[in-house]
């Protein structure tokens, strides 16, 4: 199935529950409406309402339908913790303007100290890469990111600038499976502070991640400095 079929439903139902049009704590359309109104089959309708409610907009109820559960706030540019997505998909999720800035872009050799941090081994070629990244202009993280050189070949500074993971999936035909992520708080660092104006705070949320392949490899150790202000990352949980 084409994803830009669902995916698009999806986007287009959500806008509806985030503007209102569908209110919190009513019902959105039946499936068979939803159909006929988008044109398509049952099945991509179910991908659409899966993805809807992976993200707590709504929740299917057994012999009644599909209730709205999400309530709009002020604070609503999030990301989940659960999914992996590229800043710019962050960013159009969140309807926002994207911007990186690439400080560092290098070939290295993993160290001994480098590998305990990481989990790469001790030899393997990387490519180093720091980048600022701002949403609508606003400054909100430090991306330190360590790739694979054999799986990133031909990566380039400017194509860091646009979209890493874009590149890796179409580009070198890589799909890209499964994150293991650790969330902590940590003091500002000076770069920290440079980067991301963070007057009042002295800290930063920090996400470290190792990414890996289909194959399983672990391409991609990264940690990821974020401005407290639009830290916002949600786990749905169900019982």
């Amino acid at each position: 199935m084409p994803r830009a079929l669902f995916d698009g439903i999806y986007h287009d139902l959500r806008s509806k529950v985030e503007s209102g049009l569908y209110a919190y704590q009513s019902f959105l359309p039946s499936e068979s409406d939803l159909v006929g109104v988008y044109g398509c089959s049952r099945n991509t309708i179910r991908r659409a309402l899966r993805m809807l409610s992976d993200e707590g907009f709504v929740q299917p109820l057994h012999g009644k339908g599909v209730r709205v559960i999400w309530r709009t706030s002020p604070r609503d540019v999030i990301g989940s913790l659960d999914g992996l997505q590229s800043f710019a998909e962050y960013a159009h999720h969140n309807r926002m303007e994207p911007t990186t800035v690439v400080r560092t872009f290098e070939h290295v050799t993993c160290d001994e100290t480098l590998a305990r941090y990481s989990g790469f081994a001790v030899g393997t070629r990387l490519i180093h890469m720091v980048r600022t990244r701002s949403l609508d202009g606003f400054p909100c993280q430090v991306d330190r990111d360590y790739l694979l050189e054999e799986v990133a070949e031909g990566l380039t500074r400017e194509i860091a600038e646009s979209s890493t993971y874009r590149y890796l999936e179409e580009i070198r035909g890589m799909r890209i499976l499964t994150s293991r992520r650790q969330v902590t708080v940590e003091l500002a660092s000076e770069e920290d502070r440079r980067y991301l104006r963070l007057d009042p705070y002295n800290c930063v949320a920090v996400i470290e991640s190792h990414t890996f392949n289909s194959d399983g490899l672990m391409f991609e150790f990264s940690r990821v400095e974020n401005h407290p202000d639009t830290f916002r990352y949600c786990a749905i949980s169900k019982r």
